[in-house]
């Protein structure tokens, strides 16, 4: 009988599990190595603009044709529009040529973005569970499981160690990490350890930075903030302001050529900004404020692996639907999904799965 479920990971695959489980009656406890709820789906206030201007630091998107992530952020409350697209886009060849607008057709399904960022629906779903079921700053070191359970390690935010008795867990956290860093006992199996070695972290080699304005210039002149470059450092560029217009702002993904990445943060800066005047005009060089946000150094991201091995595997391995230790271990996460895998919409259908899992094997 399952009455108790560690989910390890907060983010939207953890969360969603975490969420139909204690809707079906099951305790559940969420693990959670950050300091808040959300893992890649990150999002913050720029205050110094106003009280809505908020930027999404990791996942921004999800699209038109997403039942799931659709649905569930209905049933929270949380709005979408899509993303700025009207108007030109531009298209950088490099510092010796100007850069050049160019018809570029919307994207179909078209892509939405959530009020209020992305983290908030995370964050929502953490307010629905129980109070205390979510455990910040706690790290899962190992997992043990027996014929009576599954014994935990975790490491608590003043570095003391703990273990925690559960019944089931829910492992949502990117494979090739919960394979670097959780000591398995019995072993996974080889056939189970050889996918989560080749599946790819989605988001493990981003950096992504933005630039926060006093007004969307682009717009007026035209431009959709949509821009592509052969050179770099950004690779692309998007109009990153709100759904009403009180926040402007830019963001790009830097390439994932060393010569940018093994920059010191102001050079890279500087070049961030030459490139974003060559797109945009003079106005994209003077920001109000820049920030960045490096994924690929994050360690409850990226394994100390920074560049993956050549045999990647697609996301949604049949492996991951398959239970171990008696049903009492299940897979979850964005790259668990086949469907919607390595979006939002494979971090929803997961956590669903995920509990499916647990709840079928009561």
């Amino acid at each position: 009988m399952v009455d108790q479920v560690a989910v390890v990971g907060g983010g939207l695959a953890g969360l969603t599990a975490a969420a139909a489980l204690a809707r079906a009656g099951v305790g559940v406890q969420v693990l959670e190595a950050r300091s808040f709820v959300g893992g890649r789906m990150m999002s913050i206030v720029a205050t110094e603009v106003n009280e809505r201007a908020w930027l999404d630091l990791g996942a921004t998107w999800h699209w038109d044709d997403q039942p799931r992530v659709k649905a569930l952020a209905a049933d929270l409350g949380v709005a979408s529009f899509p993303q700025y697209r009207t108007g030109k886009a531009m298209s950088d060849e490099g510092p010796d040529e100007a850069a050049r607008p160019v018809d570029f057709p919307p994207s179909v399904p078209a892509e939405l973005r959530f009020t209020g960022g992305a983290q908030s629906v995370c964050q929502l779903l953490a307010d629905r569970l129980p109070d205390g079921s979510v455990v910040l700053d706690t790290t899962v070191v190992a997992v043990e499981a027996g014929d009576r359970g599954v014994d935990l390690n975790v490491i608590g935010p003043d570095g003391t160690g703990r273990d925690l008795h559960t019944d089931a867990v829910v492992m949502a956290l990117p494979p090739r990490l919960a394979l670097d860093t959780v000591a398995f006992t019995p072993d996974l199996p080889e056939d189970v350890e050889d996918v989560l070695r080749h599946t790819t972290t989605w988001m493990a080699t981003s950096l992504k930075c933005m630039a926060v304005y006093e007004s969307a210039f682009w717009r007026g002149a035209g431009l959709s903030g949509l821009g592509y470059s052969r050179v770099g450092p950004l690779r692309e560029v998007h109009d990153a302001g709100n759904d009403d217009g009180s926040l402007a702002a830019l963001w790009g993904f830097v390439s994932a050529l060393h010569e940018f990445r093994d920059l010191g943060f102001d050079e890279r800066r500087e070049q961030v900004f030459a490139q974003l005047g060559r797109l945009f005009g003079p106005a994209a060089t003077d920001p109000l404020r820049y920030l960045e946000r490096d994924w690929s150094g994050d360690p409850f991201t990226n394994d100390e692996v920074f560049w993956a091995p050549k045999e990647l595997l697609a996301y949604g391995n049949p492996v991951f639907e398959q239970p171990l230790f008696g049903g009492r271990l299940v897979w979850a996460g964005a790259e668990t999904s086949a469907e919607g895998g390595g979006h939002m919409e494979g971090a929803v259908a997961s956590g669903e799965r995920a509990a499916r899992g647990i709840l079928n094997g009561r």
